[in-house]
């Protein structure tokens, strides 16, 4: 029984308080939010090329037909 007491015991000190988890939070969100935007736009930039890409890819093949 002391053992198992001695082993919560060494384990206490390391588990985290609520004030610690919503400073993590509160970063991981401005984090989160950070990365969310950057990839949106890394997407959104790669769309409009392939649609540009695209679009000038089928006039030039469409231009000798006429």
């Amino acid at each position: 029984m002391e053992s198992r007491i001695s082993k919560i015991e060494a384990i206490i000190p390391m588990l985290a308080t609520r004030e610690d988890l919503a400073k993590h939070e509160g970063l991981m969100r401005e984090e989160l939010a950070k990365t969310i935007n950057t990839q949106t736009w890394k997407i959104i930039i790669w769309v409009t090329g392939v649609f540009a890409m695209s679009t000038a890819t089928t006039i030039f093949m469409a231009m000798p037909i006429h």
